[in-house]
């Protein structure tokens, strides 16, 4: 079986999940590389009628949870318990540059610098669903099967890290 299409479809969606539970580079490489093995392993076993991108997830998380054990440096309680119609005369006079200026692209950096310090802030399960459903446009019915929790406990950590942020941030 060839692995070549699901790498290049998921890895770098993989590797950038991966690396918000571990929080280190080189070790986030390992897992992934780890993962995706157990993917390529197991790709006969994969039910069709699942959705791919949760099944990979799943593995991806379970490769990085019994990876953290091993370092045993995180409390595993967090993780159990991420222009219209314009006249052709005015056309060019309308024209609107999509290049942001630099004072706008000073304040996304600094914005973002601000929403990746208070991410790090919170829970590690809170982050994870953030991250899942933000950044992977995953629902939270597929969130839910990644994590293994009940669906309506997805939903409400969603809320209660949206509003630990909001805390953080106006602070």
């Amino acid at each position: 079986m060839n692995i070549e299409p699901i790498l290049s479809r998921y890895l770098k969606s993989v590797f950038n999940y991966v690396f918000r539970i571990v929080g280190d580079k080189s070790e986030t490489e390992d897992i992934v590389q780890e993962a995706f093995v157990k993917v390529w392993k197991n790709l006969k076993k994969f039910n069709p009628e699942n959705n791919f991108k949760t099944w990979l997830f799943t593995i991806a998380r379970n490769t990085a949870i019994d990876q953290l054990r091993k370092r045993k440096n995180i409390s595993f309680s967090q993780i159990d318990s991420l222009t219209d119609g314009e006249d052709e005369k005015n056309f060019q006079g309308n024209v609107v540059d999509i290049e942001p200026l630099p004072d706008e692209i000073f304040m996304r950096k600094e914005l973002n610098e601000e929403l990746e310090n208070a991410l790090s802030k919170i829970r590690l399960d809170f982050r994870e669903i953030i991250f899942l459903h933000y950044m992977e446009d995953l629902t939270f019915e597929e969130i839910s099967g990644i994590v293994d929790k009940p669906l309506n406990t997805v939903k409400s950590h969603h809320l209660r890290a949206l509003a630990t942020l909001r805390k953080i941030i106006t602070k």
